[in-house]
């Protein structure tokens, strides 16, 4: 649970533009090999490929990233490296049987700080939200990196993310794996501050996102199925983009990375 910063802070005086934010379920780096096995499993059967999850990120240039299934520190330090991008990391649980995965952040920008909040546990099942504070060109913004427990559909996990959520001040982003598709009743629970980002814009790219979905299935089975998201504070971003990856990356993984180019908003700070 600790932040690296390894970029410079951004010089004075850099002009407000948009910024590029992603959220990828990496599957600890196993591409479509064995699918449909649990990552639990994976670790320790099948060799991270990591390149083309490098490759995958670095081809839509994006500021901020939400990664969920990281093998460890190592991996998401890995990453974060090969990008020339602060990261930071938190475990899902704190024993053996959760400290073996994470989420992770990755940023352009400086990370001021981290935190780890517990949504669930049960079942040696333990998920937990990254929490980071970072200086987006001068302003304090919230990113909180989910992957909820597919198994759980009570939406305490949600709950329990705006509980702590509720309280802040600061533009917030919430991305990641929710496991839970659009119309899902349990939206209600987030609905009252955030907007999903591919409801805020219509371009070619989002249409082709929001047809095509996140969790498309090693043969397409899944086709429209999109589990993976990236919400923003209501009022207080803007949306000029949204899309998936390029094709040619999709083997990476099984999920397909989904990006958002927002715009910040001036002066509409929550009172």
């Amino acid at each position: 649970m600790r932040v690296h910063n390894i970029r410079l802070p951004e010089k004075s005086g850099v002009q407000p533009h948009p910024i590029t934010i992603l959220t990828y379920n990496i599957r600890t780096g196993a591409g479509l090999r064995a699918y449909g096995r649990n990552p639990y499993l994976l670790k320790d059967e099948i060799q991270p490929d990591l390149p083309p999850i490098i490759a995958a990120i670095r081809s839509v240039d994006p500021d901020i990233v939400g990664l969920q299934e990281v093998l460890g520190e190592k991996q998401a330090a890995a990453v974060a490296g090969a990008l020339n991008m602060n990261y930071a990391y938190i475990p899902h649980g704190l024993d053996r049987y959760g400290t073996w995965w994470c989420v992770a952040i990755l940023s352009k920008f400086p990370i001021s700080q981290v935190w780890r909040q517990e949504i669930s546990s049960g079942r040696g099942n333990t998920r937990a939200n990254c929490i980071a504070e970072i200086s987006v060109l001068g302003r304090n913004c919230l990113f909180v990196v989910l992957h909820k427990d597919r198994d759980l559909k009570d939406g305490a996990s949600l709950y329990r993310t705006m509980e702590w959520v509720r309280a802040k001040n600061e533009p917030v982003v919430l991305l990641g794996d929710f496991n839970i598709r659009p119309g899902d009743k349990r939206w209600r629970i987030l609905s009252p501050r955030f907007q999903d980002t591919i409801d805020l814009v219509t371009t070619a790219r989002s249409r082709f996102a929001r047809k095509r979905g996140t969790y498309p299935g090693k043969n397409g089975q899944y086709w429209g199925k999109r589990i993976d998201y990236i919400l923003v504070d209501r009022g207080r971003f803007s949306v000029l983009d949204a899309g998936l990856l390029p094709e040619k990356y999709w083997p990476a993984s099984d999920h397909i990375g989904y990006f958002a180019r927002v715009w910040l908003l001036e002066n509409h700070d929550r009172q």
